[in-house]
């Protein structure tokens, strides 16, 4: 009997709901292995990537999929994974393999003219703190009891504040969840696709049809969650913002420099789930079918 593998869905938001919001750090870079001509260009990269602390936005991603695969191992594989698999999750999940991706990938998508527009406005102290309260609530959701109980208090509201709208226009103006309902459908293909390349019983492959199928029938319920985890993301993060830096956020995100920051996170946090499934599908495929052999 063919076993039908689900991929492990990106949580919604896994691109995210801090696409515009600074959930970056660490440092951008001029090009690798050459002087910079303009390092007034590369300084203000530097600089941004520090405001917006896209390092501890990928530790985070770094445990919360490498913990997703290695528990998930008899529902990926069909048996344990042991001490094999766990090298292997490891490897696909480097921790140092995903900055240098996502770094790469968010320099080549940004255009540097909004340099210095988005280094003064993720520099004020009402930003730093925007910024804090992100990476702290997205930690926090590591928890699933800390995200359950967030999900019910935001379903549970029986009237809009106009809190609750500005989250719904900041959703909105960033178009959130139609970017991360495509993020996974994106990375749920590439991972039923190289599973199946990688699988080497013929009767195991699954067809193109079928991979398409298997992704499209997931979309309904990846849209629900998808909107459910980052409605209720922004909610714990924003609780304790005022209503005016809020409000001045969701400007911001609507210029033309906030634009392209979301732009270039979502290309850049894109590129690498899609390498990510694609390596967890193709281990997936060659440890699944050490069982079946």
């Amino acid at each position: 009997m063919r076993r039908r593998l689900r991929p492990i869905l990106a949580a919604a938001a896994v691109f995210c709901a801090l696409a515009v919001g600074g959930v970056m750090s660490a440092a951008w870079a001029a090009p690798r292995g050459a002087a910079s001509a303009e390092p007034s260009v590369a300084e203000s990269y530097d600089k941004l990537w520090s405001l917006l602390r896209l390092n501890d936005l990928l530790d985070i991603m770094h445990e919360e999929g490498a913990t997703m695969a290695l528990e998930a191992d008899v529902d990926l594989l069909g048996h344990p994974g042991g001490a094999s698999w766990r090298r292997r999750v490891q490897s696909i999940y480097d921790a140092e393999r995903m900055k240098t991706e996502a770094e790469t990938a968010m320099e080549a998508a940004l255009d540097a003219t909004h340099l210095d527009t988005l280094c003064e406005f993720y520099a004020s102290d009402d930003m730093q703190s925007v910024v804090d309260l992100e990476i702290t609530a997205r930690r926090a959701f590591l928890d699933s009891d800390v995200e359950d109980r967030a999900r019910s208090a935001w379903l549970s509201g029986r009237a809009l504040t106009p809190r609750e709208d500005a989250i719904l226009r900041f959703v909105e103006v960033n178009d959130l969840v139609e970017r991360n309902v495509m993020g996974a459908l994106n990375s749920n293909y590439a991972f039923l696709r190289a599973m199946t390349d990688a699988h080497p019983i013929p009767s195991e492959k699954l067809t193109e049809q079928e991979i398409l199928f298997e992704v499209w029938s997931q979309e309904v319920e990846i849209r629900r969650d998808t909107s459910e985890w980052l409605f209720a993301f922004l909610s714990t993060a924003y609780g304790p913002v005022s209503q005016e830096v809020l409000e001045d956020y969701v400007d911001f995100s609507g210029t033309e420099a906030g634009h392209a920051l979301n732009h270039a996170m979502f290309e850049a946090l894109d590129q690498l789930y899609i390498r990510l499934s694609a390596d967890l599908g193709r281990a997936v495929g060659e440890f699944g079918a050490q069982q079946d052999l």
